[in-house]
């Protein structure tokens, strides 16, 4: 004889005459939690209490509201626009700030939570990676030195994006060293200072 009971934790139990057969969440939801960091952010970082990291989608001064993208989820937080600090190419700005970010730029902001309702009191925008034109090099330049090899081309090619990634596809003959364990994994570069190092990402955003 099977019995249908209701634990108050919102969990629906299905018993038998041998026990507990399985445990179901009567909530989907509650299953399964939102992400608090996109899968490219984990690249290089761990998600962290009081934390998101995503993609920018909105503003509304109105409601005091910031709407992010977080993979296919969407989260909404509250701000102070007295408090709210946006820090924008290194600089900490007002929230005014905010009415400039384009949709989709990443953004990591730091909260607080009461009540149940989010309150951001940091919005930090991901800079732009510059490198200088001389540190640069042409598709056609690296064709030449993989077509010479890492010998008689001397040079070094690095591929600085995760394992796994690098795994599915990467250029001839670089090798792995994902930009977080950089320091762990540095001897695998040449002791020659003057060695030609390259290196590549997934693209500089």
């Amino acid at each position: 004889m099977m019995l249908l009971r209701k634990i108050l934790t919102g969990t629906l139990v299905l018993f038998t005459a041998l026990g507990i057969v399985t445990v179901m969440p009567a909530n989907k939801a509650e299953a399964k939690k939102k992400p608090t960091i996109s899968k490219m952010c984990l690249n290089c970082h761990k998600p962290a209490p009081g934390s998101l990291r995503g993609k920018f989608d909105s503003v509304a001064f109105k409601s005091r509201s910031i709407q992010l993208k977080i993979n296919k989820s969407t989260e909404i937080v509250k701000f102070n626009p007295e408090t709210i600090q946006v820090v924008v190419a290194g600089k900490t700005e007002k929230a005014e700030a905010l009415r400039k970010l384009k949709k989709g730029k990443e953004i990591r902001v730091e909260y607080s939570k009461k009540g149940g309702v989010k309150t951001a009191s940091l919005v930090s925008v991901k800079p732009k990676i510059k490198v200088a034109a001389e540190k640069l090099l042409t598709t056609a330049e690296i064709e030449k030195l993989v077509a010479k090899g890492p010998k008689k081309g001397k040079y070094l090619l690095v591929d600085a994006r995760p394992g796994p990634r690098f795994k599915e596809g990467a250029l001839p003959t670089a090798i792995n060293i994902p930009y977080p364990a950089f320091d762990k994994k540095k001897g695998m570069l040449p002791k020659d200072k003057s060695a030609l190092i390259i290196y590549y990402c997934g693209g500089v955003t």
